[in-house]
């Protein structure tokens, strides 16, 4: 009787066991998940705006929890007047997000951010970073709006810029979704950038020299600091995983 019946339930337990072992590698490989329906992404990522904002009215005049677009969402707005994000930098006007744990996407790691976007309101002419892999060891990369072409922008790498088509005039009102695949290495590094899950551009080989990066979404501008133009997106459904780790 027990022979028979540990033949019967051994498999059954095999199985089980396998799927909980899963289940858990896939949870540990969550770096980010956000789904921008409340305040708790702040435990991700800490604001970066206008200096001369730094009020609770601010903050959500740029950063606001809303339902629009058929979600709950984090709408992000940048103004025409807005400063850099510090009175001592010399850097654009920006309304971001910065990754708060700035040694997790580690060299040679694999990695895949996945985030969905809707610009609410644009005007032609303003060029844009929306999203960033931002290290102090370089090369920095951006997924940028800038001379009315879609760029996956690489500094130093061994292929710099990637075009595509599209533009945020196009995207406006829409549910765009954003993934990019990415291992950061000094030679056999890669970026694939994928727009509502077409692949859009391909980087190989150098994509880093040394060192970890963090991630950054929002809004900042790019090449003419003076030339803001007010602008919103919603941001919903993020999430950042170490690839490496699936099972």
């Amino acid at each position: 009787f027990w022979l028979k019946l540990f033949s019967t339930t051994l498999p059954q337990y095999t199985l089980v066991m396998r799927v909980l072992a899963a289940a858990a590698a896939l949870v540990a490989c969550d770096v980010v998940n956000d789904k921008f329906t409340d305040d708790t992404y702040k435990k991700d990522f800490h604001l970066q705006y206008s200096y001369d904002q730094h009020t609770p009215k601010g903050e959500k005049e740029h950063f606001d929890i809303v339902t629009a677009a058929g979600r709950t969402a984090l709408q992000v707005k940048i103004l025409s007047t807005d400063k850099s994000f510090e009175s001592s930098s010399d850097t654009c006007p920006r309304s971001e997000l910065a990754q708060n744990d700035r040694g997790v996407l580690v060299e040679n790691g694999e990695f895949e951010a996945s985030w969905d976007m809707n610009v609410q309101e644009y005007t032609d002419g303003y060029w844009f970073a929306l999203a960033q892999l931002f290290g102090p060891s370089r090369p920095n990369i951006f997924i940028r709006w800038e001379f009315s072409k879609y760029i996956l922008w690489c500094e130093n790498c061994d292929s710099k810029k990637s075009y595509f088509a599209g533009s945020p005039a196009e995207d406006k009102g829409k549910w765009v979704n954003w993934k990019i695949q990415f291992k950061l290495a000094q030679s056999d590094g890669y970026l694939r950038l994928y727009k509502d899950g077409v692949k859009v551009a391909h980087v190989a080989g150098k994509t880093s020299n040394g060192g970890a990066h963090h991630f950054k979404q929002g809004i900042y501008t790019q090449h003419a600091c003076d030339n803001v133009k007010d602008t919103t997106v919603l941001l919903s459904d993020l999430s950042i995983k170490d690839v490496s780790k699936l099972v």
